[in-house]
């Protein structure tokens, strides 16, 4: 009876050692790097800023891939107006119409825990830059944020770990309409903000809910702990921007994950800059968000040559793992 005793103690114990820790890379699941190059090749085929149909078929895609996963999808089309290109720089007239009306689309898909009385977004845009001239399919810079969702969600399926549901985010419209951010507020005469049309769109129907802020009905009305938002992740020798409009706490989550999952590569060599992205209006409604974007890399960004060959999956997988990682910790209450 002794010797069984020691065999099953044994075999408990190895089992035990052998378990990956919750921030080891193996506990956040087998990331496939074929999955995430079909996607790109996809998202980043020809250039679609928002309005265009190309960004509609992009739009109807991430839908079918996220049902295929086995998440509840919604897209959700809106109208946006945005500034006439051709009155940049000019008065314009009282009488003469300042805006271009266009349908926005940003894709909802979610993956429900149950039992769980939290959700966590996690987003990504994935419109590309509209620009005069040149072909700009924007591979970093929506594509391999959007792609990484995608297999990010996929692996969210397989989390037992997870306590909170997780809500992905595809937001169109995060890019400006005119050539710069602040053109529209500042060089045009309709004078509206011309940027984050998705994600002010979703902000703006947060309800308030048990002193917090909840989805709107149509999307479950589950309450929301936290934002996380990836963008521009795919640029070799890829570096975190400490982005100092992130909530604190987060961003000081994620660097603590950095350190222990890569030695702190990713976030090592930055320092803090303020970043206007998609988590800013989460932030102004008062829900914690964190940015986790390479704003150090800039050699391809708003340029044609931001093309698939520039990207590096190695890249793409790391921010990846560290925001499944984030996830997870902070669905735990960490």
């Amino acid at each position: 009876m002794l010797r069984w005793h020691f065999i099953l103690f044994t075999v408990f114990m190895s089992g035990a050692f052998c378990r990956p820790k919750p921030d080891s890379k193996e506990a956040l699941g087998n990331w496939d790097r074929k999955r995430v190059q079909n996607s790109l090749e996809m998202l980043a085929a020809e250039p679609h800023p928002t309005g265009s149909e190309r960004q509609a078929l992009l739009a109807n895609w991430l839908q079918s891939e996220a049902e295929k996963i086995g998440l509840e999808v919604t897209v959700d089309s809106f109208p946006i107006q945005v500034p006439d290109p051709a009155l940049l720089g000019g008065n314009g007239s009282l009488m003469q119409k300042t805006t271009l009306e266009l349908t926005a689309r940003n894709v909802y898909a979610k993956h429900k825990v149950p039992g769980s009385d939290c959700l966590i977004l996690l987003g990504s845009h994935y419109d590309s830059k509209r620009m005069e001239s040149g072909n700009h399919v924007g591979a970093n810079d929506s594509g391999s944020s959007s792609a990484a969702l995608l297999e990010i969600m996929r692996q969210m399926k397989t989390q037992t770990a997870l306590k909170c549901s997780i809500l992905a985010v595809w937001f169109d419209g995060e890019e400006s309409w005119l050539p710069e951010w602040r053109d529209g507020q500042e060089r045009h005469p309709a004078q509206i903000q011309d940027h984050l049309y998705g994600s002010r769109h979703l902000a703006q129907q947060l309800t308030s809910c048990s002193e917090a802020l909840c989805l709107p009905d149509r999307l479950g009305g589950d309450q929301i702990r936290a934002m996380i938002l990836l963008d521009m992740i795919g640029m070799p020798d890829v570096r975190l921007t400490l982005d100092s409009y992130s909530n604190s706490g987060l961003l000081q989550m994620a660097q603590d994950l950095d350190q222990s999952l890569f030695d702190g590569s990713l976030y090592g060599r930055s320092s803090p800059k303020p970043i206007e992205d998609d988590h800013r209006p989460f932030m102004e409604r008062g829900l914690p968000a964190v940015n986790l974007i390479d704003f150090e890399n800039l050699q391809t960004w708003h340029q044609p040559s931001d093309r698939l060959e520039t990207l590096d999956p190695a890249s793409i997988e790391k921010v990846s793992l560290l925001a499944i990682a984030l996830t997870l910790k902070v669905s735990q209450g960490n």
